[in-house]
């Protein structure tokens, strides 16, 4: 009677653990011209941290053909990962679309979504970034409906490109402004507030890290993401002002983020990175401000 009765238990914990739902999972897109790309070797290296770690990975990928067939027959289904052909055409911002709704449906049976769990965007190539989400997590209470991770400054100026932290600390320094600005006036809903952090926020320090790109969402609000329309950079943000402007509430969370040092070798002192910036800055930061004033989108 003992072993049966084990079996018994071993059984029914086993069911349990299948249909209890993830605490988080993360979601990303992916798109390599070849398996020699820098990026193709530095998102390798994010899904063995992902095992690593033992979190859940949805992968939605645009590359051509063989470079698929590669990234599937290797990783799909195993420790975790989930990598889905992207069927939207379009670009970062379909693919960003797409990889949410996997991930909310539960990467297509492969584990369990609840209303609560944490759906963690991130780039493919910022590698580290894996080892900080249990973080993001453990910082958030009940009532927390979306976390936006903030680079520590001194892991951010010591790993990055130089003329990136000048830009981006720029850029988020605009875009906090102008936050607070349309808080402030508040015409939208009485019950907009302000984000708060998780740690506190010195002079010269942006609230929200805006042009980081990881954020994360509980599960409930995918139609903030699956709803909105953007292509590009755009997708990661705006959602996260219409949230604020529906009263929910966002949370920034400190991690210690280290950008991979050959990007930084790749990057720095490399004008057309220098300009990519500053067309973030000049093309995207007026799209984020403007979406403080424009009519909310429908998120039925």
């Amino acid at each position: 009677g003992g072993i049966t009765a084990d079996i018994k238990e071993i059984c029914q914990s086993r069911a349990m653990s299948v249909i209890s739902p993830t605490p988080l999972v993360v979601f990303t897109c992916t798109y390599y011209p070849s398996a020699s790309d820098l990026r193709y070797t530095q998102f390798l290296e994010t899904l063995q941290a992902a095992k690593k770690c033992v979190l859940p990975i949805v992968v939605v990928d645009g590359s051509p053909d063989d470079v698929h067939a590669k990234l599937k027959g290797s990783y799909d289904g195993r420790d975790g990962a989930v990598i889905v052909r992207q069927t939207y055409q379009g670009g970062k911002g379909d693919a960003l679309r797409e990889a949410a709704g996997v991930a909310a449906a539960g990467g297509q049976g492969a584990f369990e979504v609840g209303s609560e769990t944490l759906l963690c965007w991130q780039e493919a190539e910022k590698t580290d970034q894996i080892s900080h989400w249990r973080k993001v997590l453990d910082a958030l209470t009940a009532a927390d409906d979306i976390a936006v991770p903030r680079r520590t400054q001194t892991c951010f100026m010591d790993s990055y490109p130089i003329e990136q932290y000048y830009s981006e600390t720029y850029g988020n320094l605009y875009l906090d402004t102008v936050m607070k600005d349309a808080i402030q006036e508040g015409s939208d809903n009485d019950a907009m507030k302000l984000p708060v952090a998780n740690s506190p926020t010195p002079r010269g320090v942006s609230l929200i890290d805006w042009h980081f790109g990881p954020f994360a969402f509980r599960a409930r609000h995918i139609k903030l993401w699956s709803t909105y329309k953007g292509n590009s950079y755009d997708m990661q943000l705006i959602p996260i002002v219409h949230a604020i402007r529906r009263g929910l509430r966002v949370v920034s969370v400190d991690v210690d983020f280290v950008l991979d040092e050959r990007m930084r070798e790749q990057e720095e002192n490399n004008v057309d990175f220098i300009e990519k910036r500053l067309n973030q800055l000049n093309n995207l930061d007026p799209k984020v401000k403007a979406s403080w004033t424009n009519a909310l989108y429908s998120i039925e």
